[in-house]
């Protein structure tokens, strides 16, 4: 099932109207789609929120959405601006991630950092140039109405959301493989949207037919399984912090286990392959492998 998170900031010393009533038109539209799609919207997202949900939702999103101020080099948040390198690092977790909808100024510069970091096929709504929030209110809310529905693509979903903008700005919308960076390029028209990414790619994508099939908990549990027994801890711990967060106190005890043990190693308190090092993982192991059997899904949640 296709899930879309969304996340908008509206710093109070430079408050954008129209972000208010995006968030509840949106959150309207996708509530009517909550047997077709999963969605979550963070409405005023700081940097601390960001990171604990995108890392917990690693697996299962397939759309991002951010809407508020911006620029070619960070999103302002509420706390503090997300800079492109930290917010790519955050776009890397996220295996199914097929699209990045950036709806503030001047997001274009972002997009070349987005699809080198990431290194895969993906789809990045971006804007040229500084976007007023009631256009981008409009904007948004278009698109979503018809990306939603079923057997629609990204192209048809985007060409339909243009119709909402004036003459000038249609014929200046293009699909494009990556941005042209020119010195001094200025856009030949007040149309600031574009889509980026493998053409082929990007105007067949449907949010239905290409959402990466749901991964279970159990497939979850199977997969930190795995990596314990060929003796991967860290990417085992990495895989739990993501599913659980950085505050559950079975992961941060059993981490912190792993952490020293590292030193010792390190230190050469152990000798790495020795029957002290050999016991502690073993030991390290069993106890994560029964307190894994002992989990179910709801245990996420409390």
């Amino acid at each position: 099932m296709p899930f879309i998170l969304l996340a908008f900031s509206n710093k109070q010393d430079n408050y954008l109207e129209y972000l208010k009533k995006e968030i509840s038109e949106l959150r309207r539209i996708l509530l009517g789609l909550q047997d077709k799609l999963e969605f979550l919207i963070i409405s005023n997202a700081t940097t601390d929120e960001l990171f604990v949900t995108m890392s917990s939702l690693h697996d299962k999103v397939t759309v991002f959405h951010y809407g508020g101020h911006a620029d070619s080099l960070y999103l302002e948040l509420e706390n503090q601006s997300q800079g492109i390198e930290q917010f790519v690092q955050l776009l890397k977790g996220m295996a199914n991630l097929q699209i990045v909808f950036l709806n503030g100024c001047s997001t274009q510069g972002m997009v070349s950092k987005i699809q080198e970091g990431l290194g895969r096929d993906i789809a990045v709504i971006a804007t040229s140039t500084k976007i007023d929030d009631q256009r981008a209110f409009h904007f948004s809310k278009a698109f979503y109405s018809a990306f939603t529905q079923e057997n629609q693509t990204l192209e048809g979903a985007f060409e339909m959301a243009k119709s909402v903008l004036g003459a000038a700005d249609i014929d200046n919308t293009t699909f494009r493989e990556s941005v042209v960076r020119k010195t001094g390029d200025t856009p030949a028209s007040p149309m600031p949207w574009g889509v980026y990414g493998k053409v082929d790619f990007t105007k067949k994508l449907d949010l239905y037919s290409t959402a990466a099939p749901k991964v279970t908990f159990e497939d979850f549990k199977i997969s930190v399984k795995e990596k314990i027994a060929d003796g991967d801890f860290d990417e085992a711990f990495d895989l739990l912090k993501g599913k659980f967060g950085l505050s559950n106190n079975d992961v941060v005890g059993f981490s912190g286990r792993w952490n020293r043990h590292k030193k010792d190693l390190q230190k050469v308190n152990i000798l790495p392959g020795s029957d002290t090092d050999r016991l502690v993982k073993a030991q390290l192991s069993n106890h994560i492998t029964e307190w894994m059997d002992g989990l179910d899904e709801e245990d996420l949640y409390n």
